[in-house]
């Protein structure tokens, strides 16, 4: 009794040669390209929280209290300085912990940090960073004393802009905090 013969492929007809390869190659490519952009693409949300709630940023957390249009007319200080087409917002934010850094250090990294990790997003997804962060009381051209903790943040919008959410980018967030927080202005 003889055994049968058995195709390697279910497809009774296996496509050879150089056109196949490149064929497959292609395919493959594709594929590839398909997962690469999917990963590129798959963000993570922002985690949602109300004015007012602590928002942790690795060993430090502050609260984003409210937002309002800036002052009309204008401090007199260049930050405010109309732009055509833009309108100026204020978030005015409580930082909660931060005692481990002196003096100048801290108002430096509070400076900092709010400059580089707060933008605002609005309903069209455009995303606009801040253009400056200072203490509160300097805003009113008041001495700041040494109140560290409020603090503003400027933000030039699209006039046209609406339902304004400010993003903080967590860039070392420890075990259960967001690395994207959204707040929404009421805006």
């Amino acid at each position: 009794m003889q055994d049968a013969p058995t195709t390697a492929s279910s497809n009774p007809c296996p496509a050879t040669g150089p056109t196949s390869l490149a064929r497959r190659l292609a395919v493959t490519l594709l594929l590839g390209a398909i997962c690469l952009l999917a990963i590129a693409c798959a963000k993570e949300p922002a985690r949602q929280v109300a004015l007012g709630t602590e928002i942790p940023v690795g060993p430090y957390a502050f609260e984003v209290l409210r937002a309002r249009n800036a002052p009309n007319p204008p401090p007199p200080i260049s930050t405010f300085r109309s732009q055509e087409g833009k309108k100026a917002i204020v978030a005015f934010v409580y930082w909660k912990t931060l005692v481990d850094v002196d003096g100048m250090h801290r108002l430096a990294y509070v400076e900092k940090f709010l400059e580089s990790q707060l933008s605002i997003s609005d309903a069209d997804g455009t995303r606009t960073p801040a253009v400056s962060a200072m203490q509160e009381r300097i805003m009113f051209m008041k001495d700041p004393g040494s109140n560290w903790r409020d603090w503003v943040v400027v933000f030039f919008v699209p006039d046209q802009s609406r339902d304004l959410t400010l993003l903080v980018e967590n860039p070392e967030p420890r075990e259960g905090q967001a690395r994207l927080i959204g707040v929404p202005l009421g805006m």
